[in-house]
């Protein structure tokens, strides 16, 4: 590329490059500068505590390849199978990002009154995504590329690059291209206000499809790896296999093409219109005009509740026609909601006659969220039974979706998604996993036993219960100006 065609892309980029830093800003000043994380000294510790915690997944991912893996020439085949999956993972991540991204139509909507075309705002918001799937990708897949280069060393990198990383990106352009055609596709059928209930409903259709699909690769793609077999090929280790037969430049040149045309692609079929989306659906009042009849309401009438519901009863009734044997871990993903139950809610606490404490508040806001999974628990838990499951197992999964929402709750209050703010969920949501997942990593590395494991949850629990309690109370007491901030 010449140095003037270098200036005039980079003249081309700068209002999307713009855009991004915009985010980025937003992120930090939403986030980064309210509660506790004003701290420097909180916000260093649970950035030290991050890294720890990563760098201990990493270190069990090479504990665990060791002793798997004696011999470095299986080094390869082990890539090339976990290479397999980069799309059902970039598509979970992508899919969660872009749902928290629907919800946040008033930041999107915030973006239309900036001077920018639609194609730089397109690539705007694409390169800030790109960036939260690429680090959700690397967290995934960073024990298995530390163990791996651990025993190969720096010899392997090349294997790396091209079984993992040029599939994700390439995975996640197609991705963005599906996400925009289908969105026109709403436009164009006049379906568009109804996206927040059709997209995610596509899109775990196509999850579970992506993962029936990878499913039955992975042992062919191993065995032919492993020279065991017939020659398997999979689309997503394309570049692999041109490395493999013409050298690492035909592979980066052809990753440069699908790439470039995907880029275009993407700009071709974003839309070129803002559609509001609806946001709650009618339906009855289940405990009449009582307060906690508003607050189930409130939780049950968002259009992703009706949504979510959905997907956990179409996916538990299809394992069900399977006979697949599994616990009810579907009802995990009701548990997400428990993220925006604070800030869904604040109108009922402002604007209702009545003032309560902020434990009776806790309980409004806990209830209908723990009333909703009930209802769910029953019927799912008993499909889960019919192909096989174990009543203990199912309720150890619903004692776990217990205690989700009660700390995903506690995240909604630290870090209240203000305006459908998706950042906020997201560094909620990441804290929330860091305690939880260090605690239950840290416990089973040791070889605790079961009855230690659930004692750190109840108190897991217990301790995000009171830390809710009071960060409402001085939430409330702020409100007053009862505390200066």
């Amino acid at each position: 590329m010449s140095i003037a065609a270098g200036s005039a892309l980079g003249t081309a980029m700068r209002p999307s490059l713009e855009l991004s830093r915009f985010l980025s800003l937003f992120v930090v000043r939403r986030i980064f500068r309210k509660g506790v994380l004003q701290i420097p000294m909180f916000r260093w510790s649970l950035g030290i505590a991050a890294v720890v915690a990563f760098c201990a997944f990493c270190a069990f991912g090479v504990v665990t390849l060791r002793q798997l893996i004696a011999d470095p020439a299986m080094l390869s085949p082990l890539l090339r199978v976990v290479g397999t999956s980069t799309p059902l993972w970039v598509l979970t991540i992508f899919t969660v990002v872009r749902v928290l991204f629907m919800k946040s139509s008033d930041l999107v909507e915030l973006t239309f009154s900036f001077p920018l075309t639609n194609r730089a705002r397109t690539l705007g918001f694409l390169l800030f995504e790109a960036l939260l799937v690429g680090i959700g990708v690397a967290v995934t897949l960073g024990a298995v590329v530390t163990g791996t280069i651990w025993i190969g060393g720096v010899g392997i990198l090349g294997d790396i690059v091209t079984c993992l990383v040029m599939p994700t990106v390439a995975c996640y352009l197609l991705a963005s291209v599906y996400y925009f055609a289908l969105e026109r596709l709403l436009l164009r059928l006049r379906l568009a206000r109804l996206r927040a209930f059709l997209v995610p409903v596509v899109l775990a259709a196509t999850l579970v499809a992506v993962y029936v699909g990878v499913s039955a690769q992975s042992e062919p793609v191993l065995f032919a790896a492993a020279g065991q077999g017939d020659d398997y090929f999979a689309i997503q280790l394309l570049f692999a296999d041109i490395a493999a037969a013409h050298g690492p430049i035909a592979a980066t040149a052809s990753w440069l093409v699908v790439v470039a045309v995907l880029v275009v692609a993407v700009c071709a079929t974003a839309p070129r219109q803002f559609d509001p989306t609806r946001r709650f659906v009618a339906l009855p009042r289940l405990f009449g005009s009582s307060e906690f009849g508003a607050y189930v309401a409130a939780h049950l009438r968002a259009i992703e509740t009706i949504t979510v519901c959905g997907i956990v009863f179409a996916g538990s009734y299809a394992l069900f026609i399977a006979q697949v044997r599994l616990p009810p871990f579907l009802l995990v993903a009701v548990t997400v909601q428990a993220v925006y139950a604070y800030v869904a809610t604040e109108p009922l606490r402002t604007s209702g006659p009545r003032r309560h404490t902020a434990s009776l508040q806790y309980l409004l806001l806990l209830g209908p969220q723990l009333l909703m999974l009930l209802v769910l628990a029953v019927p799912t838990g008993i499909l889960s039974a019919l192909t096989g499951a174990r009543w203990d197992e199912i309720l150890v999964v619903v004692a776990f979706c217990v205690s989700n929402i009660v700390v995903l709750t506690l995240a909604g209050i630290a870090f209240p998604p203000e305006k459908g703010n998706p950042f906020s969920v997201i560094a909620g949501v990441a804290v929330a996993g860091l305690v939880t997942g260090t605690i239950m990593l840290g416990t089973n590395l040791l070889g605790l036993p079961d009855w230690f494991n659930v004692a750190v949850m109840i108190l897991l629990t217990l301790t995000a219960v009171a830390l809710s309690i009071n960060g409402m109370r001085k939430i409330e007491r702020t409100s007053r100006h009862e505390v200066v901030v």
